[in-house]
């Protein structure tokens, strides 16, 4: 018997496979992937998250028309904003220092790759001398040539491999601190903003059609996912007035800025011709004017270009 169950706290996986029990082709095509830690198939990005009743109801239908025994058991509760991102901040921290130790081991190991490089190469004969055909010398100069060779190809993709994991070390580290920028929070509430007022538009229609989420599955959904946007939505809107609200980092507003003033986007420095509701006008080198949304404006200096305007002052 294969069960699929979900929960806030696991999100979404399929217990009572085994290896070569042909059950893996069937959820790798569903979009499911294999978690070493949990010994499970998994949905991506499941936990703390809406149940994707389609992808569920199409994989124990994929499964049963293979002859599989499959139930499912789907809680569709959310929990507390604050409980579900404190978690995933503890699950980005732990992964972040496993991408430190995981570099630090690469490096460890394209430092000994280099070194194995360099001892084969001292074993090569000084001055570049060419290989004497026919000579006592010739079958060991050949053989150090291609270890030279072999040891130079290691060596390269062990320092590309640790360039490749100190890179991702490095994003991990700032993943978290990232999120909670505030130019981040106010975009992510912006956006769902944008799909919550979607989604309520397409369930006003389902509902004037007479539809309910018992009768419909994608109705039921759409409700679904309408109560995990609500949700999040009220935590980092939370979040960003406590920023407004103490010394933390804050957004650029209109109250902040005025015309003739300068400010900083992606490196770059721009007058400002305008002050609107949502963005800022400024001058450009051609005969016409560009828009910069606040969040977008990393700095700002007076009329002087020289005296800075921090933002909520």
């Amino acid at each position: 018997m294969l069960t699929i169950t979900h929960t806030p706290t696991e999100g979404t996986i399929i217990d009572g496979t085994s290896k070569g029990d042909g059950t893996a082709p069937i959820l790798k095509t569903a979009g499911w992937k294999w978690g070493r830690s949990i010994t499970a198939w998994y949905i991506p990005h499941s936990r703390d998250r809406a149940p994707h009743l389609a992808r569920i109801e199409h994989t124990a239908a994929a499964l049963r028309a293979a002859g599989y025994d499959v139930e499912t058991d789907i809680d569709t509760t959310l929990r507390d904003g604050t409980d579900a991102h404190h978690d995933r901040n503890e699950r980005l921290t732990d992964r972040a220092a496993a991408l430190a130790a995981k570099a630090e081991r690469k490096a460890t190991a394209a430092a000994a790759a280099h070194a194995r490089h360099d001892h084969a190469c001292a074993a090569l004969p000084e001055g570049g001398e060419p290989i004497k055909v026919g000579h006592h010398s010739e079958r060991r100069h050949r053989r150090a040539l291609d270890r030279a060779h072999t040891t130079a190809r290691a060596s390269i993709e062990a320092d590309a491999a640790a360039r490749s994991a100190a890179e991702s070390a490095r994003i991990a580290a700032r993943s978290t601190d990232h999120r909670y920028t505030p130019a981040v929070i106010h975009r992510r509430i912006e956006r769902q903003s944008a799909e919550l007022r979607s989604i309520e538009r397409h369930l006003t229609k389902y509902r004037a059609a007479g539809h309910t989420a018992e009768t419909s599955n994608h109705m039921h959904q759409l409700e679904l996912n309408k109560a995990e946007l609500e949700r999040d939505i009220e935590y980092w809107t939370a979040v960003r007035a406590e920023q407004d609200a103490t010394d933390g980092p804050k957004l650029y507003s209109r109250a902040d800025l005025r015309p003739g003033c300068f400010v900083n986007c992606s490196g770059t420095w721009h007058k400002v011709i305008r002050v609107n509701a949502k963005s800022v006008t400024v001058a450009t080198a051609y005969s016409w004017t560009d828009r910069l949304p606040y969040d977008k404006i990393t700095d700002a200096r007076a009329e002087d270009a020289h005296t800075p305007i921090r933002p909520g002052q």
